[in-house]
């Protein structure tokens, strides 16, 4: 295993220790509503009943499930609603054995998260949801692993840690945990990063994104979910006071076929969206209530319905397009384009 560069893996850890201080300071654990909100309401208006819409067709097909009752005003999650909610969503995705594609007890399935220090972040609800559709399905829970770049995100989150799967049903555990390290040298974007064994040592994996927009890649969804598979991903960000747009770090990434050749299933956990602010703590007027999950199998698709919901947003507060903001950074989404012109799309 490569030596740890303790400037970048520092600097992931300060902002994760900032997020989880004041997730401490709010008094409210990590997936009991949004961390420093208190019991601010959040804006937006989730259906009363639960809704299931469907974008595109074939194999770019998105399923949009939303529902109040998956997440409150002030964005309480319900885990129950939360089964229900995707559910939903994957039997209009895949009929009525939606997980069959990915299931069987020799299958090694890799469940990516995001627990970044922001209002928008990947609850351990809707981590266990896909985990349990997987292991209801006939999938072993020793060998469906719900997963991020380390510890430390993954405990201020709320997530129970479990090696083994025999707690929690589905192990739980960061790339930093001993014997399960970064391993595997790539180059991308002209640099050498680390791919993490927990996803090289899986046969399929399931990329569980949050819904948020990004300083310096437009937007954080399923395609940027994979800077948190490898060591070194700062070096990937590119010029980003030029506007790179975290290019070509982000569709090189997702065009890898360590990465793409196992991509099964796209998840945005929509409950929560922050549309000006990510990835780091937005300000409480940019986090809205969606009370939604999406899901598809190409993860371009995903990510253009999500840009989607974060550019309406934006619009409704006024703000400019994300291709045309310039503060902090200018912040281009063009990876998601980048991304299907490298063929990350299925055919």
């Amino acid at each position: 295993m490569p030596a740890v560069d303790a400037l970048r893996v520092g600097r992931r850890r300060f902002c994760g220790a900032l997020g989880s201080l004041a997730l401490l300071q709010a008094g409210c654990g990590g997936c009991q509503g949004v961390p420093g909100s208190g019991p601010a309401t959040l804006p937006g208006a989730p259906p009363g009943e639960l809704s299931v819409r469907s974008f595109g067709s074939g194999a770019s097909r998105v399923v949009e499930a939303r529902w109040a009752a998956a997440a409150d005003a002030t964005g309480r999650v319900d885990a129950a609603a939360v089964r229900t909610l995707l559910a939903a969503a994957m039997a209009e995705l895949g009929g009525a054995r939606p997980w069959s594609d990915w299931a069987g007890p020799a299958r090694r399935l890799s469940i990516k998260v995001n627990t970044i220090s922001c209002q928008a972040f990947t609850h351990p609800e809707v981590a266990a949801a896909v985990a349990g559709g997987l292991v209801g399905a006939g999938c072993d829970p020793s060998r469906v692993t719900v997963w991020d770049r380390d510890t430390f995100g993954l405990k201020g989150r709320g997530y129970s840690l479990d090696a083994t799967g025999a707690s929690a049903g589905h192990r739980c555990l960061g790339s930093d945990t001993s014997g399960a390290g970064m391993y595997q040298g790539v180059m991308l974007a002209g640099q050498k990063v680390y791919l993490s064994r927990l996803l090289l040592d899986s046969d399929t994996l399931v990329s569980v994104a949050a819904l948020k927009d990004h300083s310096m890649a437009g937007v954080s969804l399923t395609l940027k979910n994979n800077f948190g598979m490898i060591q070194g991903a700062d070096l990937l960000h590119g010029n980003v006071r030029q506007g790179s747009g975290c290019e070509p770090g982000i569709s090189e990434l997702a065009a890898l076929p360590e990465v793409r050749g196992r991509l099964g299933l796209a998840v945005v956990d929509a409950l929560v969206g922050v549309c000006q602010g990510g990835p780091g703590r937005a300000d409480a007027q940019h986090v809205f209530r969606y009370g939604g999950i999406l899901v598809g199998r190409d993860p371009v698709a995903v990510d253009r319905r999500g840009l989607a919901i974060i550019e309406e947003q934006r619009a409704r507060l006024g703000l400019e397009p994300l291709a045309r903001r310039v503060n902090p950074n200018p912040s281009p989404p063009v990876h998601i384009d980048n991304a299907a012109s490298r063929g990350v799309s299925p055919t």
